[in-house]
C-alpha cells in the first residue's frame, strides 16, 4: 500500500487551469463592492458660509443608489469569489519561486502572458566555464514542462488537495 495514492496527473491539472483561468474574473468582481463604498468615505468640505437648509441627505442617497445594485446573491457571490481568490494566492505562496511566477505570469494577471513572453521574462543566471556569471533564458519546452509541474504543484496546495484526482 503507497502512502500517497496515484493521481491522474492529467485531470489534475485540468482541474488546476479551470480554477486559476476565473482568477482574474472572480478578483475584480470580489473587489465592485468595495469599489462603490468609497464614494461615501469623501473628505468632508468646511465652509465658514451659512448652509442652505435641505431636507435631503446626500450620504443615504449615495447609499440608496450603491445598494439598489446589490442583492444577497451578488454579496455571497462576491464573498465566495473573495475567500476563492484569498486561497488562490496563499496556495501560490507556497510553491517554489519559479512555479509562483510561471502560474502569475499566466493565470493571475489582467494580461494573459503566452509561453513566449513568459519565456522571455523569466531569467535565470549560470556560472561558465570561466567561473562568469550569465543571464539565460528558459526555452518554450522547459517553460511547457516548468508550467505542467507547478500546475499539480499548485492542485496540491489549494485547499489541501481538493482538486487533486486520483486514479
Amino acid at each position: 500500500m503507497a502512502l500517497l495514492p496515484k493521481i491522474n496527473e492529467k485531470k489534475t491539472r485540468e482541474n488546476a487551469r479551470d480554477l486559476l483561468s476565473d482568477y482574474a474574473t472572480m478578483k475584480r468582481s470580489s473587489a465592485a463592492f468595495t469599489d462603490f463604498s468609497r464614494d461615501l468615505t469623501k473628505a468632508i468640505q468646511y465652509s465658514d458660509m451659512p448652509k442652505s437648509q435641505s431636507n435631503r441627505n446626500s450620504q443615504e442617497d449615495k447609499m440608496i443608489a450603491i445598494f439598489k445594485q446589490v442583492s444577497k446573491a451578488t454579496i455571497t457571490r462576491r464573498e465566495e469569489c473573495r475567500y476563492t481568490v484569498y486561497a488562490i494566492d496563499h496556495a501560490i505562496e507556497f510553491l517554489p519561486p519559479i512555479s509562483q511566477e510561471v502560474l502569475r505570469l499566466s493565470y493571475c494577471m489582467d494580461r494573459k502572458y503566452t509561453i513566449n513572453d513568459i519565456a522571455a521574462r523569466i531569467k535565470t543566471y549560470r556560472t561558465n566555464e570561466f567561473g562568469e556569471v550569465e543571464e539565460i533564458q528558459y526555452s518554450i519546452k522547459n517553460i511547457e514542462r516548468l508550467k505542467n509541474i507547478a500546475l499539480i504543484q499548485f492542485a496540491e496546495v489549494y485547499k489541501g488537495g481538493e482538486l487533486l484526482v486520483e486514479e
